[in-house]
């Protein structure tokens, strides 16, 4: 997946290699096979002539064979892992540009959701919504609050408002949420912690019937997992206010974050609210099942150490900047998910998110290309 970074300096030179490899032959793999068969043979021969003497005797001319043969052999090795690599990177890149078209093609064309849109961006709250619904509030919390309970938390006493039900997780976050949970405010954007710890350990599925892999899992996906969203109310990527001005708006959630990376003191600040979800997490796992935390505790403890160490090495760049598209999103509200790209750094977290992640260059993409397509038509191109 493309990272934060979204003009990425590696690749010209991957677009360079695949357009020789491509010029060499329209068929690969049945290329790279022919010379590996090739190959074998000529090794073989060189290598064990007529005599069958041992391997690597000088006979001659064989040995200049053998090296022929070798070098082929490797060429083709190394040819057949690019192609590999790059055209997974590439399917996997255009398959979330599918996604991201199909989703915000669906939901545009589709009168009902549209005017439900317009009804949620006046806080209608007598709409029976049904479009937007599971993106909403859930109406146990309608006429309720977040309210810090706890007095030796740092928010106690801060008063917010009460949840309406045209409401959401995120919209109109500051009078809604804690304080403590904003790490950082542009004109345009918050960035806040994720409520949820990045280890699936802690979330086992007999913790919560809801738990379930793949569907319900909770946790982050990836160590220090962190959102930026927007605090204008807008539905989700696919809202046609989320990419009006050439995307700029969500081109600012990724500057924020860079910025807040550089010179906010973005690391210790996500370490500090990684460690706080962690440790809440594990005190709701000790109070459910004492033996199973008991027995985890160590292990993940000694691997928050680990990480939290290696996080620290981690540039702007190292982090993916991504969409979730409705309806394939949980909080009805324009938020980007920004986690680390290293795989170490995801090996506890939920992967099962992934197919739904969205990089925020494949909607940059998708938009220049509908936008060139549309210019073309209009000058009858």
């Amino acid at each position: 997946m493309s990272n934060c970074n979204t003009n990425a300096s590696t690749q010209p030179l991957q677009h360079t290699l695949a357009d020789f490899l491509n010029f060499l032959t329209p068929y690969p793999s049945a290329v790279d096979l022919s010379f590996l068969l090739l190959s074998c043979p000529i090794l073989a021969w060189s290598l064990y002539p007529r005599s069958w003497g041992p391997p690597f005797e000088y006979r001659g001319n064989n040995m200049g064979l053998a090296l022929i043969g070798f070098v082929v052999l490797v060429l083709c090795a190394i040819s057949y892992a690019l192609r590999v690599a790059m055209g997974e990177e590439d399917r996997t890149f255009q398959d979330r540009k599918d996604l991201y078209r199909k989703r915000r093609d669906a939901f545009r064309s589709d009168p009902q959701a549209m005017e439900e849109l317009t009804q949620w961006k006046q806080k209608n709250n007598d709409l029976d919504y049904k479009k937007l619904a599971s993106g909403l509030i859930p109406a146990s919390m309608i006429g309720k609050d977040l309210g810090e309970k706890d007095p030796e938390k740092p928010d106690y006493g801060q008063k917010l408002e009460k949840f309406a039900k045209a409401d959401t997780w995120f919209s109109e976050f500051e009078i809604h949420n804690k304080k403590s949970m904003i790490l950082s405010e542009s004109p345009d954007s918050y960035i806040i912690g994720n409520l949820h710890s990045y280890d699936s350990r802690q979330y086992p599925q007999w913790y919560d019937s809801k738990n379930q892999p793949g569907i319900n899992t909770p946790e982050g996906q990836g160590f220090g997992h962190t959102l930026v969203i927007s605090r204008k109310r807008i539905f989700n990527v696919v809202d046609p206010e989320a990419t009006e001005n050439d995307c700029e708006r969500l081109k600012e959630m990724k500057r924020h974050f860079v910025n807040f990376w550089k010179f906010e003191q973005g690391t210790p600040k996500l370490i500090r609210r990684t460690q706080s979800a962690f440790d809440d997490q594990n005190k709701k796992l000790k109070d459910k099942a004492l033996d199973a935390y008991n027995k985890l505790l160590p292990a993940l403890q000694k691997d928050f150490v680990s990480l939290a160490e290696d996080f620290r090495s981690l540039t702007a760049e190292d982090f993916e900047c991504a969409f979730h598209a409705h309806p394939d999103n949980s909080v009805g509200h324009l938020h980007m998910h920004v986690f680390p790209k290293k795989e170490y750094l995801r090996r506890f977290s939920t992967k099962s998110h992934d197919w739904k992640t969205i990089p925020l260059e494949a909607v940059l993409e998708v938009e220049r290309e509908d936008k060139k397509k549309l210019a073309a038509e209009a000058n009858g191109i």
